[in-house]
């Protein structure tokens, strides 16, 4: 079976902080997504909110094994029908008319990668924890400062990666649902 990094090299970008396909690049986000989602990675209910050129869309298209996939961003860039697996969300992910948008879905794995500014991120979980599936995974990337905002995510797990790369916002904030 090929690895999350397998796939990640396939679908990256490398290079000064282009914004996307960062997750292992700029970010140390795969090891740490090898280890999470090893467990979802078939028959997986999952999200990914910001989507940017669908980089990672197109590396989860080929790392989960079936199921059911959903992509949030304000605006898509890319050709979804290059995904017929997938649903895209067009909208503000901070905004109760998001949940209209999605339905009855619910998830057992959410990765929000949208704006990275902490009210976003705090309005948007707010939004979808209740969604999310027994034993799953709703994980927020790229934390801009843990020391002035790690008291705004109570109950969740504080992956600190920042001494990998030396990046400021190297940091997963993960809520075992």
């Amino acid at each position: 079976m090929t690895t999350l990094e397998e796939i990640y090299q396939r679908y990256s970008v490398h290079g000064p902080d282009v914004g996307h396909g960062d997750k292992g690049g700029l970010h140390s986000y795969i090891t740490e997504y090898e280890q999470l989602l090893a467990p979802y990675r078939q028959n997986c209910k999952f999200m990914e909110i910001g989507l940017a050129l669908g980089l990672s869309v197109a590396m989860w298209n080929e790392y989960f094994e079936e199921g059911h996939f959903t992509g949030a961003d304000l605006s898509i860039n890319f050709n979804p029908e290059t995904f017929p697996a997938w649903d895209f969300v067009e909208c503000d992910a901070t905004k109760p008319e998001f949940l209209g948008l999605l339905g009855d879905k619910t998830f057992d794995v959410v990765i929000e990668d949208g704006s990275h500014m902490t009210a976003d991120q705090i309005a948007t979980r707010d939004l979808l924890l209740p969604r999310m599936n027994p034993g799953g995974l709703y994980i927020i990337e790229d934390i801009l400062n843990l020391e002035a905002t790690r008291h705004l995510f109570p109950g969740a797990e504080i992956r600190d990666l920042r001494k990998n790369k030396g990046r400021f916002d190297d940091v997963l904030i993960i809520y075992h649902t």
